[in-house]
């Protein structure tokens, strides 16, 4: 008969979970003090204006996180054996998990450029390249240069609509260019 309230599995879990924190207490000090910039790219978050006042001096959320972190044991084993120990083990993992966050800020969201693809097929027409770029930037979420489509156009990945007065292209088969290149080159760095 054994004394433990978490089984073998979940006690080797939750240590997974314990060993983060010493990290994240140490972490949690640049966003505490407010120096960090966990914002996704472009600006994201806002529902528009900032509130009036000034930001208080430290991030409490962060600071109360640090604390209940720091009063956390070391040992898994240790909270196996208390009879608490799976609402212990949630709560550890709610705070670990809470703390990430702040760290690292909210992961980005991901662009489906399948979807991206399909969607502007039908509804975008042939533009010379010195529209396509911001277009790309705009609609489909990708970077693409005008050095690119020259370079996809010699190596025929792609074939110019019309030719005169400038070479004009179909957003769509630009984006499915950038696609199969991205692809070439992550099979490459795999190989």
């Amino acid at each position: 008969m054994t004394s433990d309230y978490l089984c073998g599995r979940c006690t080797s879990d939750l240590q997974q979970w314990l060993d983060k924190v010493p990290v994240l207490i140490e972490a949690l000090n640049v966003t505490i003090a407010r120096l960090d910039v966990v914002r996704p790219a472009g600006g994201g978050g806002g529902g528009g204006g900032h509130k009036p006042g000034s930001a208080a001096p430290l991030n409490l959320d962060a600071l109360q996180l640090q604390e209940n972190l720091r009063s956390v044991s070391r040992d898994a084993k240790e909270y196996a054996r208390d009879d608490r120990a799976a609402g212990l083990a949630w709560l550890i993992q709610d705070w670990v998990t809470k703390a990430e966050l702040l760290v690292s800020g909210p992961d980005e969201p991901p662009v489906n450029h399948q979807a991206n693809r399909e969607r502007i097929k039908n509804i975008a027409p042939a533009m010379p390249t010195r529209k396509l770029v911001p277009w790309l930037r705009l609609n489909a979420k990708v970077v693409v240069t005008s050095k690119d489509i020259r370079n996809w156009a010699f190596r025929g990945k792609l074939t110019p609509v019309e030719r005169e007065p400038s070479p004009t292209y179909h957003p769509h088969e630009v984006l499915d260019a950038w696609y199969e290149t991205r692809r070439a080159e992550r099979g490459a760095d795999v190989g």
